[in-house]
């Protein structure tokens, strides 16, 4: 992704890695047949030839201001146990990328999670000495109180998969004990200094309190849909979610669309592949996502 600037706010992409999933492992309904059908659009860039999985990236936005150093989603993390997903055990040079923007953990002061998955805070620590420490000790993080408490719940009860409760020790838990931790609103306004806005934007379903990120400067805008959007195979067919609700998840990729669509607003998306950035675009009756070097 080129840098994108929305007047005096600066976006770059952190890249992590480049990976392919089956569409069926984490969105409810897909099908092959649903991706040869889309397929002669979607094309190499977006679909792995033969396979026929979906190609993605792991990514973090750095987003500068006049005032702060901000970091929205931190990936997966190396060194973190996930058998059986493409991010298990990694070692990835994803902060020598972000020294290669310019940045050192130290100079971060916010971190923004999204939702509490372990392929979107994986990087709140990293492995020092035989232990999980912040990766950005100069940071405050600000998680969802929502989201928090509803997965503290699930894994104090016992009943949550190792999948879940593996990153939650590793990349959570030593983020609360060091006080680094800040539990927020869904709505919270991380800026909103004329003409800069940026804030939390509720897109509930994938997770049940999933925030994305929205970032304006006068009339340039932006949303960081997260997991709300995961695959642009979605845009055709937003009946097709990985979700915690899939009802809500509907409704939120519905309106994501109708608000984006052949507008000026740009989608900064998590996971799709690279340059990750582009808009919402109408082709002869059919949503599309134009990519921003295109």
């Amino acid at each position: 992704m080129r840098t994108q600037f929305f007047g005096d706010i600066r976006v770059d992409s952190i890249p992590e890695f480049e990976f392919s999933l089956d569409g069926s492992w984490f969105l409810n309904g897909m099908t092959t047949e649903i991706i040869r059908e889309h397929e002669h659009w979607l094309g190499p860039r977006l679909v792995e030839p033969g396979t026929r999985k979906l190609k993605m990236i792991s990514h973090s936005y750095l987003i500068r201001t006049r005032h702060h150093m901000i970091l929205f989603d931190t990936c997966c993390g190396n060194h973190k146990e996930a058998p059986g997903l493409p991010w298990h055990q990694l070692r990835t040079p994803f902060l020598d990328n972000l020294a290669r923007a310019g940045v050192q953990p130290e100079d971060v002061d916010f971190v923004m999670c999204s939702h509490l998955h372990g392929d979107h805070f994986g990087w709140n620590t990293r492995l020092q000495d035989g232990k999980w420490v912040p990766t950005f000790p100069n940071a405050r993080y600000l998680i969802s109180k929502g989201e928090y408490e509803f997965w503290r719940a699930d894994i104090e009860s016992g009943t949550a998969h190792s999948m879940r409760k593996q990153p939650w020790t590793e990349s959570i838990l030593p983020i609360v004990e060091h006080g680094l931790a800040t539990f927020v609103e869904d709505t919270h306004g991380f800026e909103n200094e004329m003409p800069d806005e940026i804030r939390y934007m509720p897109l509930y379903g994938h997770t049940k309190h999933h925030c994305g990120l929205y970032v304006r400067h006068g009339s340039k805008d932006a949303i960081f849909p997260g997991d709300a959007i995961q695959h642009p195979i979605q845009l055709a067919r937003p009946d097709i979610v990985g979700a915690y609700d899939r009802e809500a998840a509907i409704q939120v990729m519905r309106d994501l669309i109708a608000r984006c669509i052949d507008t000026p607003t740009k989608l900064l998306t998590a996971h799709f592949p690279s340059p990750t950035a582009g808009w919402v675009v109408s082709e002869l009756g059919n949503v599309r996502f134009r990519f921003d070097a295109d």
